[in-house]
């Protein structure tokens, strides 16, 4: 989805930061036009490029497996080394932070979902999808005409937060396995917002880069994100860390594998 993004930049305005950014590296991968072909349509794409995922967060060798199961295309080989490439050069140096975003996503679809329903998660789901009779319709602005009927076959259906598909949803039409629905991720467009300044007051007292560091921790980060965010080496990020919470002006927890960095209320209090 990420390289449909790289054909409609005028649509998908939330990730111009990053097709700036991605440009340039995808220049490095020799075989890209034939991937570009694949997803050429504005609508269709190969369901053998998407398979629906098998656990909550699949590594890229996994994904990739599915992909080359799924399809006998005859450049299998080569779609599946140009899929890595682009992965490795535009997605992985900020997978963490696209992590972070569709995890807190499935975190608060499921809650939806305990506390009211099915009905209750679709209706906040997406503009574009409605629960009407007990069934899901997807596109329901669309003339009658163009609708598809997508029978899941007792596999289930799937719904995938996506960094890619802002703004609209993504249902398959024609599932190799579990029926899918990829919508965007909550927050998606902030993603590649950058830091507001910080108080010249602030940095006064605190320097530049820990002042710069204290503002971003208005939500929750960890080192790496910190480092990406504000062009800054990891090193230096942790140095500027725990100076601060020396100070009581940050404190960090784990949250599985990762270690969130938030500022504290007597930090707030300094931010006004």
């Amino acid at each position: 989805m990420a390289l449909a993004v790289l054909r409609r930049p005028g649509v998908h305005a939330a990730h111009v930061p990053w097709l700036s950014w991605a440009r340039p590296r995808l220049a490095e991968v020799p075989d890209l036009k034939l991937l570009l072909s694949l997803v050429a349509h504005d609508t269709h794409k190969p369901a053998f490029l998407m398979p629906p995922p098998d656990s909550r967060m699949p590594t890229l060798e996994a994904e990739l497996r599915r992909v080359r199961a799924a399809q006998r295309h005859q450049e299998i080989d080569r779609i599946v080394n140009v899929l890595r490439q682009c992965f490795e050069l535009t997605i992985e140096p900020h997978w963490e932070r696209m992590t972070r975003l569709l995890e807190a996503d499935i975190a608060y679809r499921a809650t939806i979902l305990a506390e009211g329903g099915a009905e209750r998660l679709f209706t906040d789901l997406h503009r574009e999808v409605i629960w009407e009779d007990g069934a899901l319709v997807v596109h329901p602005d669309r003339a009658p005409k163009t609708v598809t009927h997508v029978k899941l076959g007792g596999h289930g259906l799937v719904l995938c937060p996506s960094v890619f598909c802002w703004p609209r949803v993504s249902a398959a039409v024609q599932p190799v396995a579990a029926g899918t629905l990829r919508y965007p991720a909550r927050g998606v467009a902030t993603l590649w917002e950058k830091p507001e300044p910080a108080p010249q007051a602030l940095a006064a007292l605190l320097g530049r880069n820990r002042a710069a560091l204290l503002t971003a921790l208005q939500s929750p980060h960890t080192t790496a994100d910190l480092a990406r965010l504000l062009d800054v080496t990891p090193g230096a990020i942790s140095q500027h860390l725990g100076v601060l919470r020396d100070a009581g002006l940050v404190s960090s927890h784990r949250d599985g594998r990762a270690v969130l960095h938030l500022r504290t209320e007597r930090a707030q209090a300094l931010l006004g």
